[in-house]
């Protein structure tokens, strides 16, 4: 029943100051609004707890049925063979009140309904083992149990593959995150804003004009705050069932990357991180389409290592790749007149299982891909690449939001890269 309550918990506050409004206002009345406006939330509540009681699931022929609604039934469908990852997620009231969420992450589909929430915190975690323990027998023979209400036991195959033992792989230190941020992108227009509030102050002698400028402030603190609160007490172990990672600092979030998930890696090292020999590394793992409100996260891949050391990130690289190719081959000499500042950093390189592509002075990024999840090949020539004789292969996977781009190449060169990749690609899936 406290479902409704804990999703609105990043709301508290609002609800909080309206609250308080409306009994101010009613303070001098004569009580009337006011019962009307607690009528209202009783309504509110009771309307979540009917949403609570005529919300059912259950696993059948290795399939979980989401079913909801009072007046307008709602039945979802999410086969467990293209369940990619089941994360347990804790808002900060959820974890006052010691229940979570499972949140299912499904391959290039809207799970925004893939949800259980507000269950005790060791029954969420027990049922998530379960889950991923069907998943892993999904290719096998279906795993379930008749429906039931919320808080069924679903029986299942051992999930001891699930809660094997762990090896600590990572742990993001929190005066480098903090430190990081501060020398990031984030930080540097959080400075700008900064400067340009004091600025104005300075030369209008009105610090009222503050007010105007409030909405920008607000902006600027919640981006640093939500990189924060994402990325603190990061911690990345090496399990049975793949990488299991846990991250947040008021909420927080555990989920697992299991083994064959990976769409692509991404080591960025930005210039000012580099002199410090920091890094930052992310994977795309195939997950579902984003709603409109949530597209700019979706947008951001997930952070293994938020900031930390290349040799850490080296580390969680061998465990996420079986071999990795280094891009040692460097770009053609016509590639300086295309790309002046960045032409030393253009390189690739490749095995039968991996691409890898290197670019970006300012800040430098490689990119792995596994051949055996490329979907398609693109060969790519603008106009003034034409004229240098360049040409750029593209090499794009499900995720969509990592792609392996050989850039400039001699035109000869790109046509071997691109008659030659398919091929691999096919002999990679087969395997």
């Amino acid at each position: 029943p406290l479902s409704p309550l804990v999703r609105a918990g990043r709301h508290l506050a609002s609800v909080m100051v309206v609250v308080l409004a409306l009994l101010f206002a009613n303070h001098n009345g004569d009580g009337g609004d006011l019962v009307v406006n607690l009528v209202v939330v009783g309504l509110v509540l009771g309307a979540g707890v009917v949403s609570w009681i005529v919300t059912r699931w259950q696993v059948a022929d290795g399939v979980l049925r989401i079913e909801t609604g009072l007046v307008r039934r709602q039945s979802r469908r999410f086969p467990l063979a293209q369940v990619q990852a089941i994360d347990v997620v804790q808002s900060g009231l959820a974890r006052v009140l010691g229940l979570a969420e499972l949140r299912l992450r499904m391959a290039g589909a809207d799970s925004s309904g893939g949800r259980l929430a507000s269950l005790p915190r060791a029954d969420a975690e027990q049922l998530r083992h379960r889950l991923l323990a069907m998943v892993q027998a999904t290719g096998q023979a279906a795993a379930g149990s008749p429906a039931g209400l919320p808080g069924t036991a679903v029986s299942a195959a051992a999930p001891g593959l699930a809660a094997g033992p762990e090896r600590q792989l990572f742990r993001v230190r929190p005066g480098r995150l903090a430190a990081a941020i501060a020398l990031s992108r984030t930080g540097a227009v959080a400075a700008i804003a900064v400067a340009l509030v004091a600025g104005v102050v300075e030369l209008t002698h009105q610090p009222g004009v503050l007010a105007s400028l409030l909405p920008i402030a607000i902006g600027v603190v919640l981006g640093v705050w939500r990189q924060f609160n994402g990325d603190f007490g990061t911690v990345v172990a090496a399990a049975p069932d793949g990488l299991r990672l846990r991250s947040g600092l008021v909420q927080t979030t555990a989920e697992t990357i299991r083994p064959g998930r990976v769409q692509g890696v991404r080591l960025v090292e930005p210039l000012v991180w580099r002199a410090f020999g920091w890094c930052r590394l992310e994977v795309d793992v195939a997950g579902p389409k984003q709603r409109h409100e949530n597209r700019s996260e979706s947008q951001r891949l997930r952070a293994l290592i938020p900031v930390g050391s290349r040799a850490e990130a080296d580390q969680v690289i061998g465990e996420l790749l079986s071999t990795r190719p280094v891009p040692a081959l460097r770009a053609p000499r016509a590639a300086r007149w295309k790309a002046p500042l960045t032409y030393h950093f253009l390189a690739w390189g490749g095995n039968d299982r991996y691409v890898a592509a290197s670019r970006g002075r300012v800040c430098r990024k490689t990119t792995w891909v596994p051949l055996e999840k490329v979907q398609s090949v693109r060969w790519v020539q603008g106009p003034v690449q034409r004229r240098l004789g360049l040409a750029s292969v593209r090499l794009d996977v499900a995720g969509r939001r990592v792609t392996a781009s050989i850039e400039d190449r001699g035109t000869a060169e790109a046509d071997e890269i691109f008659a030659r990749l398919p091929g691999l690609a096919r002999q990679a899936r087969a395997r």
